[in-house]
């Protein structure tokens, strides 16, 4: 599976969790009410963003990551680190 189809997979089914859990009990049990789309407050840490930012290829943002600390051996869903993620990407 190509970097590009891995990537919009993720994407896709992080979208369909994130419907099941808006439409779940425990959601409406904590929240009390159904909130509205605009309303989501998701927080990525540092390494998540810096994994996206990695694949996205946006050097300015990497080293500003790196130079506040994020941490460099997060791994996406599949295991793979940025370095893994960009070792991949070279031999494509």
């Amino acid at each position: 599976m190509s970097l590009d189809n891995r990537n919009t997979s993720a994407q896709y089914k992080r979208a369909e969790q994130l419907k099941r859990w808006e439409e779940s009990e425990m959601n409406k049990k904590l929240s009390g009410a159904p909130k509205s789309p605009s309303s989501r407050r998701i927080k990525f840490s540092s390494g998540c963003i810096f994994l996206a930012a990695c694949v996205a290829g946006d050097k300015e943002e990497v080293e500003w990551l790196l130079k506040n600390g994020a941490d460099i051996d997060t791994a996406n869903v599949d295991g793979l680190t940025a370095l893994h993620q960009r070792c991949l990407t070279k031999q494509e």
